[in-house]
């Protein structure tokens, strides 16, 4: 990145989640939920509910999905999100999916785009996201950051989904 608010582009998250997926010690560290989740990554800041609202087949394996979700950012700014993603089954109840969305301030006067990858596994998932902004105020901090994320499914097809910024 240089100083000129440059994002980071999708094939560098690409390379930023084949590390974390790359090898089980560092991933089981980063995610584990005890005390080493909080020394490595400190509280989330992120933590949003939501769900997807539509779905399309592509083809063979290939499913294009949107999706809607509100939550709190840093704990005290509220915010929702929409987006969409195009999700790869890769066999075994693995899917790879890549996506875009935008998150919003609840009162809607500031946003930023964001960019993901994620790897699933039916009802878990986790994944990277690399925000840009040229927001100056609440969300003026989400510019060119990058976060890792773990969610889940529940049995209604919700989800929930905790972030944290990757220093």
């Amino acid at each position: 990145m240089n100083k000129k608010g440059s994002t980071i582009s999708v094939p560098v998250v690409i390379a930023l989640m084949l590390l974390l997926i790359g090898g089980t010690g560092s991933y089981t560290y980063l995610f584990n939920t005890g005390s080493a989740q909080r020394e490595t990554l400190g509280d989330p800041i992120f933590v949003e509910k939501g769900g997807d609202t539509v779905k399309r087949e592509l083809g063979p394996n290939r499913t294009e999905y949107t999706f809607t979700s509100s939550g709190i950012l840093n704990d005290n700014i509220e915010y929702n999100k929409k987006g969409e993603y195009i999700s790869v089954s890769k066999g075994n109840n693995v899917t790879f999916d890549q996506g875009k969305g935008v998150i919003s301030t609840k009162d809607g006067s500031e946003s930023a785009n964001y960019t993901f990858i994620e790897v699933g596994n039916g009802t878990d998932y986790h994944g990277a996201s690399v925000y840009s902004t040229n927001s100056t105020g609440k969300l003026s901090f989400l510019n060119n950051v990058v976060v890792i994320f773990k969610g889940g499914y529940d049995e209604n097809g919700n989800y929930a989904l905790k972030q944290w910024h990757w220093k």
